[in-house]
């Protein structure tokens, strides 16, 4: 059970930054992410908590730029002195990695199954979407 301070903060500090974005990565995008990330790390039975935070911050680092988004959102997260409430240090690293991992043009697979779990949440396997936020991010 993910709990609710974190919840809370997340929902307040970390989500709203989506409505700065593109249309393509707005708050729909994020909120389908988190429930897509939390569906899946009930099937592979990992740590709930964890999977929220994780698709929570894996498009920030759009604040900066496109291109390396990714790896600015790891920093983001891994910066964030709030997260050390509900996680240790070795948590927030793996957490660090499934966020950096989590681009689909990425040239490797991603380093733990919380990467595999956002990465696989973010693809939107429905083709209305994928073809929907092609066109509003081009």
């Amino acid at each position: 059970m993910i709990p609710a301070t974190l919840t809370h903060y997340i929902e307040t500090e970390i989500i709203p930054r989506y409505e700065h974005f593109d249309k393509a990565h707005n708050l729909s995008h994020v909120r389908t992410v988190i429930e897509e990330s939390l569906a899946l790390a009930k099937e592979y039975n990992v740590n709930e908590s964890m999977a929220y935070t994780i698709a929570a911050y894996h498009d920030t680092g759009l604040c900066r730029d496109r291109a390396t988004h990714h790896f600015i959102s790891g920093e983001i997260l891994k910066q964030d002195k709030m997260l050390c409430q509900w996680f240790s240090e070795e948590e927030i690293e793996t957490m660090k990695e499934a966020v950096e991992d989590h681009r689909a043009s990425a040239d490797h697979e991603p380093r733990n199954i919380y990467g595999k779990i956002v990465a696989e949440a973010d693809r939107m396997i429905d083709p209305v979407i994928t073809l929907r936020r092609t066109v509003q991010y081009g």
